[in-house]
């Protein structure tokens, strides 16, 4: 009986749990939380038009879309489902070019 409460607690924390949504920003907007576990912003790769990242900053988090035309980023990687939370880090040069490491 008490495995069964457990159960039926954690699947309804799990569903209210808030997932992570996808949001498109400009480049302007993007941010660079670092790579600490709770604090991160992590470059998860290119499809054909836009960047994807993960970012999270404390309990708060998402993923953000940009547009490629607004961050040319010159060794930019190709988005697989593999990619998940982890990712590279993404720096603006001194010379005004991306690129992610």
């Amino acid at each position: 009986m008490m495995k069964a409460m457990l159960t039926a607690l954690l699947l309804v924390c799990v569903a209210c749990t808030p997932t992570r949504s996808e949001q498109q920003i400009h480049v302007s907007e993007f941010r660079n939380y670092g790579a600490t576990p709770l604090q991160h912003t992590f470059y998860l790769g290119s499809d054909s038009e836009h960047h994807h990242f993960t970012w999270s900053n404390g309990k708060q988090g998402g993923r953000w879309l940009i547009r490629k035309s607004e961050m040319p980023i010159i060794n930019e990687r190709v988005l697989t489902p593999e990619s998940g939370r982890s990712g590279y880090i993404a720096l603006l040069d001194s010379d005004g070019t991306w690129r992610v490491r």
